[in-house]
């Protein structure tokens, strides 16, 4: 009994620093609601298809520099990203240059093609869960720590 406290409060305690160590700007920040419930797999999967990666790349350098065109954006993301978008850009500035993309899932609803990306800042990994509509515009954006 007595080890399992200490081990309780051990693993409690590596979950409370790690957590210390997501920027600031991303921590207070309300997440929206994911879309999937599933836990990240551990390991990147193969990326075939590299130019959506590197659009994604693309949309977080322009995020991190203050500066989303909302012609990228559906008109349910802009009404559903509005308040979260200076947020979800402070978190990439503190990132520095625009993080290295991992690859986690990559899933297909009706039109939407749903990504779910790693992105390494600061020994702390973010993950990136982006869909895209038809006509390639994004209908929905979310970062948050990766737990």
């Amino acid at each position: 009994m007595r080890h399992t406290g200490l081990a309780l409060m051990m693993m409690m305690t590596a979950m409370l620093s790690g957590c210390a160590r997501v920027p600031a700007a991303l921590a207070a920040a309300p997440v929206p609601r994911p879309l999937s419930t599933a836990a990240p797999a551990a390991a990147a999967i193969p990326d075939t298809e590299p130019d959506v990666t590197q659009k994604v790349a693309a949309v977080l350098a322009q995020l991190g520099q203050g500066g989303l065109p909302r012609e990228q954006l559906t008109d349910k993301a802009q009404a559903a990203l509005t308040p979260q978008l200076a947020q979800m850009a402070a978190a990439l500035r503190a990132c520095g240059t625009p993080p290295a993309l991992e690859l986690l899932s990559r899933t297909t609803k009706g039109e939407d093609r749903n990504y779910l990306y790693r992105a390494p800042c600061h020994g702390t990994a973010l993950l990136v869960e982006i869909v895209f509509a038809k006509g390639s515009r994004i209908n929905f954006l979310a970062l948050r720590p990766e737990r």
